[in-house]
Order: structure tokens, then C-alpha cells, then sequence
């Protein structure tokens, strides 16, 4: 245990230092290079275009907050050059053979034009005409107070314990002094609870206890009891098993304020007010075209097909002055038809045909307005809606001349089954029995009566075992156990999971400590042997596969070609850095925090490269090997990183904590008082 705390506090001593350094450098030295950057430097052209820095930037300015420092890099702006230069010879192919004007795409396009008419007619004539006052929303406000109410936020210590006679043993032990934290990790069966030492936060008398869920009973409990440190409320017995508790902090509930709520109440009130400048515009538009919904024939229509119909299919639902608003029940179930599966379920579930018809009316009456007031003056020159145009054209081009020349057989779908049928097989598991400890001897103790039961194969004598030693008895059976260096359900241990493997069933280990510090012994119960999937069941999942490759090949090949038939000529050369070092480390720091310790060593590797002026290259490759080390538990290339950079640069404030974390991670620590 002292070990643990001395490496832990270490490490933290490591960390203040590289940060520290990093902080402390306001004006980083960077290498003096020939980094001179115009926005209208080439980086690539063709027959037909150029494409420069700035429209690398845009695109990558395009990108999710989270992407785009990624693709900020050398290597990211590369990739970013290469799939722009793969779209522009596409495109322009596209043009070539006059894609644009097929009836497939027109469709498409129609579809896309008709997205944008009508988000543009809705926001112009309903978002931006919607009025909120005050007095809407004091009325909201007063009319919803319990929205606005902040429950209580209650933090307990909290037990969930085997029986009400471990119940008792624990409340004794409390009441006699012992920490909550011990007493939690002895008798805690809730694991959530457990991890937190027994502290769970947040209570807010929602119906909901974290980590427990909905308990009423207890929840009850707990808004009944006081805040006091040393009363132990229990045992409880509920639903949910038997608990103790003790109430440590409670924060009131309260009324939130109007002014504190206002910016809350408006978008929940918008909705509404919307819906009802649709529903007055809606009447204002049937009127203007003569629109009649003849319900009787309506009401006649089954979207499920479970009931008999005798409704004619060639019936006028909806009458109109416009050709284009008549609807027949065959022109309904079409549009029915078109509908996703989960959308189906909506409204066979939800308003059924009156529904359906009311959005289709709704959608078929803005769109024509929106047509004949020429509102495609508002997104023809919208960047968005040319870039999702352009995407619809790469999309057709990218089938005509990639996907729709591939063929896969009958023939090559059973050759590859063959060739990977291990890759198709259900790997053989086991079941074990576990018994946890907290001491060996108790361990050692019980592993011998157990041994015993065994040999005589008395089952019964080997539950009573597991319920009287065990610190786990109603959790012994662990059941898919593959060869795979992880223990289901316990812990990845390859030492532990090579003992399940490399010995029979029936056997019994001795006492040994897995990796998460348990003391343990198992027995290995059964053991399913590996089979293999029916060719039948894999076949859509291998013609999924070889149509990838066939796609990536035939991509490669079709790009070279429109390469050389557009003279594509790229620079990467010109490609340049746009970021400082600061910059990067902050990049790699916050996808450290995303867990994205791939990109963060993409940014560490950038530093490296591009500012070797001995701070923040150093800096950098201390920072990546300790990444490497502590975050992705990869010994040997955390080792290798450490040793590459002490003899790479001289001895600076980084070197004996690069040392010290070369000890530890050879698992020698003796040397750690000179490090202090």
C-alpha cells in the first residue's frame, strides 16, 4: 500500500512539473522554418479548377469542434487535400456525362429542393412571425411552478446488505466506532455504492436513487430522516433488499425565480405558439385552393391492413381546386408506403390516417405557397444546400462509376468462407466458480473444506462454503469465459484467465490475488466447445465484406484515372503548419480528457516535429510516453518512449521523473526516496 501511495504521489509530482514547464514558457521558441502562409497558395489543380489553402480551411472549418484540430495537423490537412481532390475529379466526371440532368438525380434533387422550401416558407411565415410576451410566459410560469421547482439534493452513507442479519452486524460495527467506508467495503452488496465507499450524492427525490434506481419505500425513508451524522437509519427492508443509511447533508428545495426561468419558459412556450400560426395558416391556404377532406373516407382507411376494407382505393380523400392537392386512398397508402418502418409504427400507434393525412396536407399546401412566391431565391445560393446538391451528384457519380461495375459470385462468397472459416467460429467458453476473500488465511481455511466437498462432489456442502466464507456468496457463478486474457465479469487478468484455460474441468486453483487485488480461488464448472456458424447464417455478412474491398479497390482505380484524365497535379509540399505549439499541447490535453489518447498522440508527435527547439519537442515526448504509460497501460512501448527520450535530449527537469517511470514500470520502486 505504501508503494502505491508513494507511485501515486509521484506521478503527480510529474505532472505539476511537465505542466508547470509548459505553462511557464509564454513565449514558446519555435523553429524558424519557411512557414510563410497565403490564403491563395495552390495546393492542388486540374483541368478545370484549383484548390487552395482557404478552401482546405473551409472544409475543415466545416467539421464538429472536436474534429477539426485533428485535421489541423500536417497529416490532417493532407487528408482533407486528398478527399477534396478525389471530389473535385468526380464532379467534374459528373458534369461530363450530364448526371445532373438524369431523371434518377432530378428525383433526388427535387426531394432535396423540396427540404429547403419548406423550411424556408415555416421559418418566414411561422418561426420568425411567432410573438412571446411577458405576460405569455408569467402565465406559462405560474401555470408550471412544479417544472420549475429544484427538489432537495440529499447525500447519504448508504449500505445495501445480504440479509437483515449482516444488516445488524454492520450497524453494531458502525455504532461501535468502525469508519462507514470500512464497514461499506465489507458488507456493501450494491456495487455502485460500494465503489463510492458507501457515499451516494444527488438524491433528489425524483423517483430515482442513484445506483439503486426506483426504490419508493426507501426513498421514503430517506425524506423522512434528519441530517445527522451519526444515526444509522435501519434495517429497511424493501423490494430491493435490506438497507442502512445515515442522512450527512441536505440542501432545501426551492421555487425557482420568474427572471431566473424566462429564457426556460420561452422555448418551451414557442412550440405552441408556433403550432397555432401553422394551424391558422393551414386554414388560410385550404380556403385560397378549395381543399375538402372528405372524412367519411377517411375514417375508412386502415394504414395496419389488419381489418377487411371495402374502401374503394380510386375514393377522394382530399377534394381541391389544385390538381396537385387531390388525394385518392391509393395516393395515401403510398405515401404510408414510403415511410420508414419506425415511422409507420407512429402513426398506425399514434393518430393513424387523420394524422397522416393532416401532415402530408400541411407539408403539400406550404410547398406549393412556397413555389409560387419562388422561395428558392432563399437557398439557391445557400452554402449549405449546394454542398448537400453537390453531395447527391458525387453520390451518383460515385455509384455509376464505382459501385454498380462490381460483381461478386456465388463462387467467391464460398471461396473466402473457406478460407476464414475460424474467423466465423464461436470460440469455446467456460463457467467457473469463484470464492473472494479480504485475508488469506480465511482463504486458505476455506479452500481446504472446499477441496474436500469436492472430491466427494457434495454440492450442498460446497454452497454452504460459499456462503459461509465467501465475501461474495450470492455472486459465485461466472459463466462465458473465453481464452482471451479477461476474466467475464471480474477483472482482465491473464495470468487468472491462462489458470481457467490450461487446466481441466473439475479443477480447483489454490488461494491466488488477482490484478484487481482480490484474493481468490475457482473452480472450473463446464465448458461449451467452439462451433462454427452455418455458411447461410454468414453469407450477407462475407458479401458485405468482399463488396467493401471490391469498393475500395474499384475507388482507387476509377480516382487514379480521373487523376491523370484531369491532369491532377497536388502540392503537398505546400502544406504548413497552422498552429503553435500552445496550441497543440492544448489539443492533445483536451483529447486526453476525451479519452482520445490516439489523437492526443497525434498532437505530442506534431510538437515534436515541427518545434524541435529542445522545450516543447521535450516537453512533448515526455508527455507521450507518459500517456502511453499511465492512460494506455502499453508497457513496452511506454518503455521504449521513455528510453528513446532520455537519450535523445540532455538532462533537463523531466529526466529523473522519466527515470522513475522507467522503475515502475520494470516494477522497481526501491530507488523512489532518491527521486523524492
Amino acid at each position: 500500500m505504501a508503494k502505491s501511495i508513494s507511485k501515486l504521489l509521484a506521478i503527480s509530482i510529474m505532472l505539476l512539473i511537465a505542466f508547470s514547464l509548459v505553462a511557464a514558457e509564454t513565449s514558446p521558441k519555435e523553429v524558424k522554418n519557411d512557414n510563410k502562409i497565403d490564403e491563395r497558395d495552390v495546393l492542388a489543380e486540374y483541368r478545370g479548377g484549383q484548390i487552395l489553402r482557404k478552401d482546405v480551411q473551409n472544409k475543415i472549418s466545416k467539421l464538429p469542434p472536436n474534429m477539426q484540430g485533428r485535421f489541423q495537423t500536417m497529416e490532417g490537412q493532407l487528408q482533407v487535400l486528398e478527399i477534396m481532390a478525389t471530389e473535385e475529379v468526380f464532379f467534374h466526371k459528373a458534369k461530363e456525362l450530364g448526371l445532373e440532368n438524369t431523371a434518377e438525380l432530378q428525383e433526388r434533387i427535387e426531394r432535396l429542393q423540396k427540404r429547403y422550401y419548406l423550411q424556408e416558407y415555416y421559418k418566414r411565415n411561422v418561426s420568425d412571425m411567432v410573438i412571446i410576451t411577458d405576460e405569455d410566459l408569467q402565465e406559462y410560469y405560474h401555470e408550471n411552478l412544479k417544472a420549475f421547482y429544484v427538489n432537495p439534493n440529499i447525500t447519504i452513507h448508504y449500505i445495501q446488505a445480504a440479509s437483515e442479519a449482516e444488516a445488524l452486524k454492520a450497524i453494531s460495527e458502525l455504532n461501535q466506532g468502525a469508519s462507514f467506508a470500512e464497514v461499506s467495503d465489507k458488507y456493501n452488496q450494491n456495487t455502485y455504492a460500494k465503489g463510492l465507499k458507501g457515499v451516494i450524492k444527488n438524491i433528489r427525490l425524483n423517483s430515482n436513487i442513484p445506483g439503486l434506481g426506483n426504490d419508493a419505500a426507501l426513498e421514503k425513508a430517506i425524506e423522512e430522516s434528519t441530517v445527522d451524522a451519526e444515526r444509522v437509519y435501519g434495517p429497511i427492508q424493501t423490494n430491493t433488499g435490506w438497507h442502512l443509511f445515515r442522512t450527512v447533508d441536505w440542501i432545501e428545495g426551492r421555487q425557482k425565480q420568474f427572471l431566473e426561468i424566462k429564457p426556460e419558459a420561452e422555448q418551451r412556450v414557442r412550440p405552441s405558439k408556433e403550432r397555432e400560426l401553422l394551424e391558422a395558416l393551414k386554414e388560410r391556404l385550404m380556403e385560397r385552393y378549395g381543399v375538402v377532406i372528405h372524412d367519411d373516407v377517411l375514417q375508412q382507411i386502415d394504414l395496419s391492413g389488419k381489418k377487411k376494407s371495402d374502401t374503394d382505393l380510386e375514393s377522394v380523400v382530399i377534394s381541391s381546386d389544385n390538381q396537385d392537392l387531390i388525394y385518392k386512398v391509393e395516393d395515401i397508402m403510398d405515401v404510408f408506403g414510403r415511410l420508414s418502418p419506425q415511422e409507420q409504427i407512429f402513426y398506425i400507434k399514434g393518430g393513424g390516417p387523420v394524422q397522416l393525412v393532416d401532415q402530408e396536407l400541411s407539408q403539400k399546401l406550404l410547398y406549393l405557397e412556397a413555389v409560387n412566391e419562388h422561395y428558392e431565391k432563399y437557398f439557391d445560393d445557400n452554402e449549405e444546400y449546394v454542398q448537400q446538391k453537390r453531395n447527391l451528384i458525387l453520390r451518383r457519380a460515385f455509384e455509376l462509376l464505382v459501385i454498380d461495375s462490381i460483381q461478386i459470385t456465388d463462387e467467391e462468397i464460398a471461396d473466402y468462407f473457406e478460407k476464414n472459416k475460424e474467423s466465423f467460429a464461436n470460440p469455446a467458453q467456460r463457467s467457473i466458480q469463484v470464492l473472494f476473500f479480504d485475508k488469506k488465511k480465511t482463504a486458505d481455511k476455506a479452500w481446504k473444506k472446499f477441496a474436500k466437498a469436492l472430491k466427494k462432489k457434495n454440492e450442498k456442502t460446497m454452497g454452504k462454503l460459499i456462503s459461509k466464507y465467501s465475501l461474495k456468496p450470492q455472486k459465485s457463478l461466472y459463466e462465458n469465459q473465453y481464452d482471451n486474457g479477461v476474466v467475464t465479469g471480474i477483472a482482465p487478468d491473464a495470468d487468472f484467465s491462462k489458470r481457467i484455460w490450461d487446466n481441466p474441468v473439475g479443477y480447483l486453483s489454490p488461494v491466488f490475488t488477482v490484478n484487481n487485488g482480490e484474493i481468490v480461488f475457482f473452480r472450473t464448472i463446464s465448458e461449451k466447445e467452439k462451433t462454427y456458424k452455418h455458411f447461410n447464417e454468414v453469407q450477407p455478412r462475407i458479401y458485405g465484406t468482399l463488396k467493401q474491398e471490391k469498393e475500395k479497390e474499384r475507388q482507387d482505380q476509377v480516382t487514379e484515372e480521373l487523376y491523370v484524365e484531369y491532369d491532377m497535379q497536388k502540392y503537398p509540399e505546400r502544406i504548413r503548419l497552422n498552429l503553435t505549439a500552445d496550441e497543440l499541447f492544448e489539443h492533445a490535453n483536451n483529447a486526453s480528457r476525451n479519452r482520445n489518447y490516439k489523437d492526443a498522440l497525434i498532437f505530442f508527435d506534431q510538437i515534436e516535429k515541427n518545434f524541435p527547439n529542445g522545450s516543447d519537442d521535450y516537453k512533448a515526448a515526455f508527455m507521450k510516453a507518459f500517456l502511453v504509460a499511465e492512460e494506455m497501460k502499453d508497457k513496452d512501448l511506454a518503455l521504449q518512449l521513455f528510453d528513446s527520450f532520455l537519450n535523445k535530449y540532455p538532462e533537463g527537469d523531466l529526466h529523473e521523473s522519466a527515470r522513475f517511470m522507467i522503475q515502475s514500470l520494470e516494477g522497481n520502486l526501491e530507488g523512489f526516496e532518491d527521486f523524492e
